[in-house]
């Protein structure tokens, strides 16, 4: 590392680099990026990168060029990220820039939640939850959902285990408001006690993973030492996402002699509802004292959207490479009578005149609710209440299975998966990439399963084959989900429930009887030839079209999704609003209901909606 410090000194930082990796790409990169790869390790830093900056890029040729560098054998750098496409994608990088030397042992490539289970959690959290293991198993269980009666013993009225983990000073922190009863003192003392039990008797979720991970390293300095000496260096990307028990671990660790590097956009961070707040991650950049280098040019997006970027962020200048001679920031002023599917097919008919494909288009939406408004599906209160019903999910399982789209596959075996380890295993299994499996089976296993069980759930069912089908409820469960389900239970592996227990919860939706299923589903009321992705923010989070249409929601009523809350600065709906409209490269459009002088000083040019009507 010190001979780090005299690379720096040298005039020419291009071929500093050069010397240690032979690569074509190092002939692409900015001075900005070349300060970061150059960087000394024990001069801890935050590289502060605006969207499109080449982040991923940059980190994947310092790591390489560190691996290039690095002496030790038993002790190693660890990059972390919060994805495994993220982690994958910076370990592929590094690998094609090293050629011969490759990503292997003593460093570590992954996501934190993989690298804080599989380094702290998983060897040594039986020195501080006390569990003593079944059958010879010490690995704790984790449950994500809230699945199974067996989990009653651990709530307290309303409040489910699930429902809340402790900080770093044993302090209750709720999920997402979902608490509405009032605690008091005696309240607070049982479900700190519910919350040791569930872990005593070898329990867990993902928060209190890294709750007890902390407190390991808390009470026990020499695992702290262990694991710093472990890593001496670690690089955290997208750390605007770090919660705060996250950010305590690795103060721990920057205390125990550890080197943090932290990069990301603060203004990027919108994971509020999991207590993630960027005013944390500022104050330990202050903290910790971390030199700021900055990736401040936009290789992504044309300078227009760049100007409203930097408009929407309150940066001085986010600087792009890209010019366009077409206005490629447009305001439309939808009427709030309007059907929302008419935005959407505005918004094809606009593609078309410029030439973009919809496949690298994408409509973004605050929430659910209006991304399905927006996809064609109407509002429905009744709906709304059954959407949790287990018939009602296997029946939109269904419907989603038949589609071409990637990711309504995708949701099928997720939510069928889900719903049959709460049926079948009494919610007990082992959830990754949001599908849970059963403990009975390999996760690949699993996945074989359940679409072998949704071709036969389509070939069976009628509302499946036709938008139009008069199949109601009661008929559909009785005479095919039933009978399905029977067959299938006879295949699944160490069932602990019998199919007559489980049968008697396969009931139609409340006040849906004798409705036919296509018309609850909604089946074929989105247009067939309307193939374009509409999706929520936090769902294209990381992604690039050539065009986005971005929809504000009619009303204020919406958690951060109206034009008004977006325009907020320092907000959560501000930073939604700077992360949607990062996604573009060439065109950004806004859809609101009214018309905003504010939304045209950022840089947006007022366009008649109505030409782009059919």
């Amino acid at each position: 590392m010190g001979n780090q410090i005299l690379l720096k000194s040298q005039t020419n930082k291009m071929a500093l680099i050069q010397s240690v990796l032979k690569h074509k790409d190092i002939l692409n990169i900015s001075s900005q990026q070349a300060d970061f790869i150059l960087q000394p390790l024990n001069y801890d830093c935050f590289l502060s990168a605006c969207p499109g900056s080449g982040k991923t890029h940059s980190v994947s040729l310092k790591f390489a060029y560190e691996i290039n560098n690095w002496i030790s054998r038993t002790s190693g750098i660890a990059v972390l990220s919060f994805t495994n496409n993220a982690a994958n994608e910076i370990k592929n990088r590094a690998n094609n820039i090293l050629k011969e030397e490759q990503v292997e042992y003593p460093h570590f490539v992954g996501t934190i939640d993989s690298w804080i289970h599989a380094y702290i959690f998983h060897p040594f959290a039986n020195e501080v939850t006390a569990y003593t293991g079944e059958n010879g198993d010490y690995n704790h269980k984790l449950i994500q959902d809230d699945h199974g009666s067996w989990l009653n013993k651990y709530n307290y009225k309303s409040i489910s285990i699930l429902d809340y983990s402790l900080d770093k000073n044993d302090k209750l922190v709720f999920n997402n408001n979902r608490v509405t009863m009032e605690i008091d003192s005696n309240i607070i003392k049982t479900l700190k006690q519910n919350k040791l039990k569930f872990a005593k008797d070898g329990f867990v979720t993902y928060s209190d993973i890294e709750y007890w991970s902390f407190k390991i390293l808390q009470k026990r300095g020499d695992i702290l030492d262990l694991i710093a000496k472990r890593f001496p260096v670690i690089l955290i990307d997208e750390c605007q996402d770090l919660s705060e028990i996250q950010l305590e671990i690795f103060e721990l660790l920057k205390q125990a002699g550890a080197s943090i590097h932290l990069i990301g956009d603060l203004d990027q961070a919108i994971y509020g509802f999991r207590n993630v707040f960027p005013e944390k991650v500022k104050e330990k950049i202050k903290l910790w004292k971390l030199q700021q280098l900055e990736l401040s040019v936009n290789y992504r997006s044309v300078q227009q959207i760049c100007d409203v970027l930097a408009k929407f962020s309150g940066k001085q200048k986010i600087t792009g490479t890209k010019s366009s001679l077409n206005k490629s920031c447009l305001l439309w002023v939808y009427n709030k009578k309007d059907d929302m599917h008419k935005v959407r097919d505005a918004f094809i008919n606009l593609l078309n005149k410029r030439n973009i494909n919809i496949n690298d288009a994408v409509i973004i939406a605050r929430g659910s609710t209006l991304v399905n408004k927006i996809k064609g599906y109407e509002h429905n209160s009744t709906l709304n209440k059954v959407k949790n019903n287990i018939t009602f999910k296997i029946a939109s399982a269904i419907a989603h299975w038949q589609s071409s789209n990637v990711v309504d596959k995708q949701y099928a075996v997720q939510i069928l998966g889900n719903t049959l380890v709460d049926l079948a295993y009494d919610g007990k299994g082992v959830k990754r990439e949001n599908i849970k499996t059963p403990y009975s089976y390999q996760p690949m296993e699993w996945r074989i399963v359940l679409k072998t069980f949704l071709d036969r759930l389509v070939d069976s069912s009628g509302f499946s084959k036709n938008s139009n089908s008069n199949q109601v409820w009661k008929d559909w469960i009785k005479c095919v989900l039933k009978k399905e389900f029977k067959l299938f239970w006879e295949e699944f592996k160490d069932v602990p429930n019998t199919f007559d227990k489980v049968s008697r919860r396969l009931k139609s939706p409340n006040k849906l009887t004798d409705t036919p299923i296509a018309k609850s589903l909604l089946l074929g009321k989105s247009s067939v030839n309307s193939k374009i992705k509409v999706d929520t923010i936090h769902s294209v989070k990381g992604e690039t079209y050539k065009a986005v249409l971005f929809v504000s929601s009619p009303t204020k009523n919406s958690d951060g999704g109206h034009f008004e809350q977006w325009i907020q600065k320092g907000t959560e709906a501000n930073r939604f609003a700077y992360v949607a409209c990062s996604r573009p490269e060439e065109l950004l459009v806004f859809a609101i209901p009214k018309d905003n002088i504010e939304i045209h000083n950022l840089g947006f040019y007022k366009d008649n909606i109505m030409d782009y009507y059919e």
